[in-house]
């Protein structure tokens, strides 16, 4: 409505205004309307959306920042409905783009998404083209943008949102405290994982700014909206967890090809991804440790069942070849053991393991009731192997030892030997040979990779003759671990990835599934179907991803008009259905706290350091000291009742206070609070350096940097952003002092 009027209502200003030339009947009002009019868009004219909402909420939300996370689907809709509504494109009478408001220029928005454009996105993400391919999608959003509309500010950014991003969340990059507190105004939620979106949400409540999430899944779609200090938040309510396969029936009773597709999914992740992860965690601990003592320690924290398949693993997957001077031989080498482990992987899968099964459950075999055992779901499984007549199942086979082959090369060689994958890469004809020589192999076990000789070492079968059976087990798988782990080097770990087509992923998670379906009787489905659920796709329809756009872009007029909450909606629909709901968001849930007083997550309780810091012994400046700050904490929670006595104070997980242990202690009092937290995050200890009654003396918290070369990466970039930070938030619960009932009180924030 708002862009098909627009040319009917510039017509009929134009004719209104030939009508006030004409009787020269225009007043002093009407000029100053005229002239307010023609500011009301930087640039440009009247627009019929002036004419609908009028003057003075046009030029608000022009005026406004609006951060946009995420350029993806509905990214590309929100974008392109915040340009049509001239977002960013007006400033008032006597102002221009430079000018700025909090240091920011006064209308804009800022979009960020780290993710590129890839060929399949063009179906649905409106403001992108062919030769955008590639490009980061915030920025080619930018580009159509002001194809779009010349005269709008747009800040596009390829940074990350989240904890272990810039910013607040470390890194120093563009999203600082004062970015969150003072550079926008509104958040529009683009995202498409639950991650980004509670980061987001915790960001909002943090620095009270209104935020409208929508989200969609093929015809289902959402908006939910948070109004600053008056709704419930995002993370205040949970979904209900997403329907899962049940395990029994993903590892021995498929009755679906899902059930197989998830099951090659699953295999794909243990053997490329976690597997090699598993060896580079664990190579230093089973190079510096004895066998049994590395056994030992798996079990203590695996038991048994676990520690012995994770010594199978890795006694096949830590490698030794010859030297890598002869680039050839060594590639050749790592191509042929790789070979020889896909065959055995495929006998062990579709022959080895459905007869165990049905050795364990025969043909003939009844359940608890009496009934057949492979009856209902339970599908009668059948063993599959190369030497079947069956050029449908040899088919398989061949393409599954062909693209476990390949994946396995991957995972050993290096980029210098990859020759651009092609080394990597496993013909048929070098999967068929593998698989007719095989003979014997695959009845001796699986053959590891990279090994020639067996682990019976006499001295370690004398020794097992005292050790209980279990351990002398997994010493034994783990032999010739200890043996190759020498020198070696860090595997490749690879994470699936649906989209490319080249990399063999979908490949091999089409082949194992398709010889699962087969081997219980389910018809298999070719690469796209199962790249499809592999990936967990849900088509996406651009229908709802504009419906829920146009959704959020209602809900975001209503914010910056200051309407009510009860005039806010969350909307829940699927036009499959079709369905439509509208429910007002839920208020924000009171808390009890001291004295008979009621908070909300909105509210805060805030303590400036001040201009003057602490002298502290050696000279130096520190912050408010802990003292200083408990007293001026415990003033500000009274109120108008009994000042209580604070009970704790914490950072996170890192408690700094306890009053049972440092109430009269006066070196941890009068310590710096910011000295004190980063002293906590170094220690190590989330209860406390040492809460059982440390000493904080100069050997332990004076110099955090002189510890420096002791901390891990995550501990130094914790500390250096707590510097970056302006405030800090901190836990604090109090005791009443007549009752002795404990309260946690709103989050203190504490600002540098």
């Amino acid at each position: 409505l708002l862009y098909d009027c627009d040319e009917l209502l510039v017509d009929r200003n134009k004719k209104t205004t030939k009508k006030k030339k004409k009787k020269h009947q225009s007043t002093k009002e009407e000029e100053e309307e005229e002239g307010e009019k023609d500011q009301i868009v930087y640039g440009l004219p009247a627009s019929g959306q002036t004419y609908i909402l009028g003057k003075s909420l046009t030029n608000k939300i022009s005026s406004r920042r609006l951060f946009v996370v995420g350029s993806g689907a509905i990214g590309c809709e929100i974008l392109k409905n915040l340009s049509a509504m001239m977002i960013g494109s007006t400033t008032k009478k006597g102002q221009t783009k430079s000018d700025h408001h909090h240091h920011h220029p006064r209308g804009s928005i800022i979009v960020t998404d780290m993710d590129t454009i890839e060929k399949s996105n063009l179906s649905r993400q409106l403001l992108f083209r062919d030769a955008d391919v590639g490009k980061f999608k915030s920025m080619a959003a930018k580009e159509a943008l002001h194809k779009f509309n010349p005269g709008i500010t747009i800040e596009s950014h390829t940074s990350k949102v989240g904890d272990d991003a810039g910013g607040a969340g470390g890194g120093g990059g563009p999203f600082t405290d004062d970015f969150w507190s003072n550079g926008i105004d509104v958040i529009l939620n683009a995202l498409d994982n639950v991650e980004a979106r509670l980061y987001m949400d915790s960001q909002c409540v943090a620095n009270r700014k209104g935020l409208i999430d929508a989200g969609t899944l093929g015809s289902k779609g959402n908006v939910q909206v948070v109004v600053p200090n008056q709704s419930e938040s995002y993370g205040s309510s949970v979904d209900p967890p997403e329907p899962s396969i049940p395990v029994c029936t993903l590892k021995n009773f498929p009755y679906d090809i899902s059930h197989t597709i998830q099951w090659g999914r699953d295999l794909f992740d243990g053997l490329f991804c976690r597997r090699p992860g598993q060896v580079n965690d664990n190579v230093d601990d089973v190079s510096s440790m004895s066998v049994e003592d590395f056994a030992k320690m798996i079990l203590h924290k695996l038991g048994d069942d676990a520690a012995l398949e994770v010594a199978a693993e890795m006694g096949e997957d830590f490698a030794s070849f010859s030297s890598k001077e002869d680039d050839s031989d060594y590639v050749e080498r790592v191509r042929e053991a790789s070979l020889r482990w896909a065959v055995n992987l495929a006998d062990s899968l579709f022959r080895a393991s459905i007869e165990d099964l049905l050795k364990q459950h025969p043909i003939d075999s009844v359940d608890e009731d009496g009934e057949p055992f492979w009856s209902g779901t339970r599908r009668t499984p059948k063993v599959l192997s190369y030497g079947d007549r069956d050029d449908v199942v040899i088919g398989y086979i061949v393409e599954f030892v062909r693209s476990a082959a390949r994946l396995r090369v991957e995972m050993y060689l290096p980029p210098s030997l990859s020759q651009e994958g092609e080394a990597s890469k496993i013909s048929v004809q070098d999967a068929v040979s593998a698989l007719e020589s095989n003979g014997s192999a695959s009845s001796n076990g699986q053959e590891q990779l990279g090994s020639d000789e067996n682990s019976d070492d006499p001295d370690n079968a004398a020794a097992a003759d005292s050790i209980p059976n279990v351990l002398s087990e997994v010493m034994g798988r783990l032999d010739s671990a200890k043996k190759n782990c020498a020198n070696h080097e860090s595997l490749n770990v690879v994470e699936f990835e649906k989209d490319d087509e080249s990399n063999g992923h979908v490949a091999f998670v089409s082949a194992a599934s398709n010889l699962r379906a087969l081997c219980y009787g389910i018809a298999p489905v070719d690469a796209m179907e199962t790249r499809r659920v592999a990936g967990r796709i849900v088509p996406a329809m651009i229908t709802t991803t504009a419906f829920v756009s146009a959704l959020s872009c209602m809900e975001l007029l209503k914010m910056l008009m200051g309407l009510p909450l009860r005039d806010h909606r969350n909307a829940f629909v699927n036009l499959a259905l079709p369905f439509f709901a509208f429910t007002a968001p839920l208020p924000a849930e009171e808390m009890a706290g001291l004295n008979g007083q009621t908070y909300t997550l909105w509210d805060r309780i805030v303590v400036k350091e001040g201009k003057k810091g602490k002298t502290l012994d050696d000279g130096e400046v520190g912050g408010i000291t802990l003292k200083k700050f408990i007293k001026k904490v415990s003033r500000k929670a009274a109120g108008d009742g009994e000042t209580p006595e604070i009970s704790t104070v914490s950072y996170g997980p890192y408690m700094i206070y306890a009053n049972f242990l440092h109430g009269d202690d006066d070196e941890i009092l009068n310590r710096p609070v910011l000295d004190l937290v980063k002293e906590a995050i170094t220690s190590g200890d989330d209860e406390m350096f040492d809460l059982m009654g440390g000493d904080y003396g100069d050997e332990q918290g004076d110099d955090v940097g002189g510890a420096a070369a002791e901390l891990t990466s995550e501990q130094i970039e914790e500390v250096n952003d707590l510097d970056r930070r302006s405030f800090l938030d901190l836990s604090v619960i109090v005791e009443d002092i007549e009752t002795g009932e404990e309260f946690e009180l709103p989050p203190v924030r504490l600002i540098k």
